[in-house]
């Protein structure tokens, strides 16, 4: 068993492009999620401090805590809970619950499915729910019901944010006609840190998307929106896809990886910030792949496995300042069984540095965090 603070000093050196030349591996520690919660959900601002939320209760109707810890802190933060109607929050199949994003000036965003249909301006409808924290406040205000277009609403939502105010909700739901090649992402935007939001837009998935795969979402140094979902095309081809949303629309998805299966694979997606461009990680055949993504001219490298073997799922990843990239996950957990966490870090260049497959025990349902600090240091939340 790990302790709650359990630290994975690693001593290997890495040779660089400059001859004769070596510097230290960074650290990869870890951190125990608060108060025996899964699905953890964290974030570190400039400062160093993390943000994190996780998830408590029954899994089909529980509850979201909010919790943060700075640089020189011994333990996390008092928890604040999110979601302001107990139980409205959902782990079935972790890829429903919550997603943090951090906005301008210390905004604290939060978006998740809803546990339950609830009668909203007189229809009954199941939401994608969101709350925000201020800045220095000590609760969240009362969660909101995001968007019109929520039919079938299944596989997770995310939400994304930037320096300037915008925040972005992003699901899918079922389109015009039923199935899941037919469902459509959808995003709903505000500019003013949350406060207001536009009516919900419809962004075209040719061949729809898979419907109990989550998706995730980020703003890049650009100002433009990417997303990461999985489609369904024809039903079978479960292939990860990527799609950036600019002021002048949607572009088309770029498939990723082809992966041809006629069930839905119930899996999440990473995607962080590697400079001007992005890095992205997915399951695709119980595997975990990753692909750098050139966000201005939208095409990706090739797929790159990670090293080993196993059943594997719910990737996470980091990038330090130095341009390393730790990829984190699951292996061998189901609804009711625990799994293992595992990771493997690598340079900017894609070399492996080092890996570790025993990571420690992971609760059913969960989910794994990752996060690179300050100092080029990582750690992971499980």
């Amino acid at each position: 068993m790990l302790s709650r603070l359990a630290a994975f000093a690693l001593v290997a050196a890495v040779a660089t492009a400059a001859p004769n030349r070596a510097i230290e591996t960074p650290r990869v520690e870890h951190l125990a999620v608060p108060d025996g919660g899964i699905q953890p959900q964290a974030a570190i601002d400039s400062r160093g401090t993390i943000h994190l939320i996780y998830y408590k209760g029954p899994a089909s109707g529980g509850d979201l805590f909010y919790v943060r810890r700075g640089p020189g802190d011994a333990a996390f933060s008092a928890p604040i809970r999110v979601n302001s109607e107990p139980g409205s929050a959902i782990a079935a199949g972790a890829v429903r619950g919550g997603r943090l994003a951090l906005g301008r000036d210390g905004w604290i965003h939060v978006a998740w499915n809803a546990a339950h249909a609830v009668e909203h301006e007189g229809d009954t409808i199941t939401p994608m729910w969101y709350a925000r924290l201020a800045p220095a406040a000590h609760a969240f205000e009362p969660q909101r019901a995001i968007g019109t277009h929520t039919k079938n609403l299944d596989g997770g939502g995310t939400v994304a944010a930037d320096g300037a105010g915008r925040v972005f909700v992003v699901w899918h739901a079922a389109g015009p006609a039923e199935g899941e090649t037919h469902r459509q992402l959808l995003v709903a935007e505000s500019s003013d840190d949350g406060a207001h939001f536009a009516a919900d837009r419809v962004l075209a998935t040719p061949g729809g998307a898979c419907g109990c795969c989550g998706a995730t979402a980020l703003v890049d140094g650009a100002g433009r929106l990417q997303i990461l979902y999985r489609s369904a095309v024809d039903g079978v081809q479960r292939d990860p896809s990527w799609m950036t949303l600019t002021g002048r629309g949607a572009s088309s998805p770029v498939h990723l990886q082809a992966w041809h299966l006629p069930a839905c694979p119930m899996t999440t997606f990473a995607l962080a910030r590697a400079g001007n461009d992005l890095v992205a990680a997915w399951m695709v055949e119980q595997q975990i792949f990753t692909a750098d993504l050139d966000a201005a001219a939208h095409v990706a490298t090739a797929p790159s496995a990670m090293s080993g073997t196993a059943v594997r799922n719910h990737p996470a990843l980091a990038i330090n300042a130095s341009g390393d990239r730790l990829f984190a996950w699951i292996e061998g957990a189901n609804r009711s069984r625990d799994g293992m966490a595992a990771w493997e870090l690598r340079d900017a260049d894609g070399r492996p540095l080092a890996s570790r497959a025993d990571a420690g025990t992971t609760p059913p349902l969960s989910l794994i965090a990752a996060l690179a600090r300050p100092d080029r240091s990582f750690l992971t939340i499980y």
